[in-house]
C-alpha cells in the first residue's frame, strides 16, 4: 500500500497522543482509519484523530457519531487530519488550522549557531517536572500551568520517546519531545520562551537528528511557528484542523 507522507505524519501523531494516554491510564484503540478514545484523555488531546486517506468520511462520522452519543463530558476535540470533514452541523467549532510538515534526513551540522543554548535529555522525573514548568508558560500551553502533570514519568521508559530540554544558564527556556515511529520520528510540543526563536530551533532539530540519525521529522504547526519551521528546513505537506465541541 502506498502510505502519503501526511498519512504517515498523521499515525505519528496518533501514536504519540495514544502514549500520553496510555501514561495516564486512558489507553485510545487504533482502528484501519482512525484512533479512537472514548474516555477524558489529558489536556490538548483529541478523542479521534483521521489515520488515513482511505477512510470513508460517513464510516468516520460514524465514530463521530458514537462519542457525541457517550456523551463525553466537557469539552473534546477532533483531528481532522486531511482537512476534509465539515462538523459544524454537529455541533462542532473548529479550534484551529494548522500543516502538517516534513524535514527530509539531513546531515548534523555542528557549530550551526544555537544563541548559546545548551541542549540535553531529560532522563530523570526531577528534570521532567521542571521541563513542563518551562513548557506550561508557552502561550499556547497556560491551561496547563498548575495542573496535574500532563507528561507522566512513565514516558521516560519509552526508547523511541525523548524529551529535549534548552537551557540558557540554570533557566530553561526551550525544549521539545521527539517520537520515532518507524522510520520517522515526530517532533512536537516545541516551545521557545526566550531568546532567539530560528536558532533554537535549529538547535533543537539537530539534537533531533543526533539522537535518531537519517530518519525523516515530522509533525505540525500554525502560524508563526510554522514560519519558524520553515526557516529550519521543514516543509508544508498536507492541512489539518482541530474541532471541538461542547457536551
Amino acid at each position: 500500500m502506498n502510505v502519503s507522507r501526511t498519512e504517515l505524519a498523521a499515525r505519528n501523531n496518533a501514536i504519540w497522543c495514544d502514549s500520553v494516554c496510555r501514561a495516564h491510564g486512558v489507553p485510545g484503540e487504533f482502528l484501519p482509519t482512525v484512533w479512537l478514545n472514548r474516555s477524558l484523555p489529558p489536556l490538548y488531546h483529541s478523542n479521534l484523530i483521521v489515520i488515513s486517506h482511505s477512510g470513508i468520511r460517513e464510516k468516520t462520522l460514524d465514530y463521530i457519531q458514537e462519542l457525541i452519543d457517550l456523551p463525553l463530558p466537557g469539552k473534546w476535540s477532533v483531528k481532522d487530519s486531511f482537512s476534509n470533514l465539515e462538523l459544524g452541523a454537529l455541533g462542532f467549532d473548529l479550534l484551529f488550522a494548522a500543516s502538517w510538515i516534513w524535514h527530509d534526513p539531513a546531515p548534523l551540522r555542528p557549530g550551526r549557531s544555537s544563541s548559546g543554548i545548551r541542549w540535553s535529555r531529560i532522563v530523570s522525573p526531577e528534570e521532567l517536572a521542571h521541563w513542563e514548568t518551562a513548557w506550561a508558560w508557552d502561550p499556547h500551553n497556560l491551561d496547563a500551568f498548575g495542573k496535574p502533570a500532563q507528561f507522566p514519568a512513565a514516558l521516560l521508559e519509552d526508547r523511541q520517546i525523548v524529551f529535549f530540554t534548552g537551557a540558557l544558564g540554570q533557566e530553561i527556556i526551550a525544549g521539545g519531545i521527539a517520537n520515532r515511529t518507524g522510520e520517522l520520528v515526530g517532533l512536537s510540543n516545541v516551545f521557545v520562551n526566550a531568546g532567539d526563536i530560528t536558532a533554537a530551533w535549529s538547535g533543537l532539530v539537530n539534537c533531533v537528528q543526533e539522537a535518531f540519525p537519517v530518519l525523516p521529522i515530522v509533525g505540525y504547526e500554525r502560524e508563526y511557528e510554522l514560519e519558524t519551521a520553515r526557516a529550519c528546513g521543514f516543509k508544508p505537506i498536507g492541512n489539518l484542523r482541530v474541532w471541538t465541541r461542547h457536551t
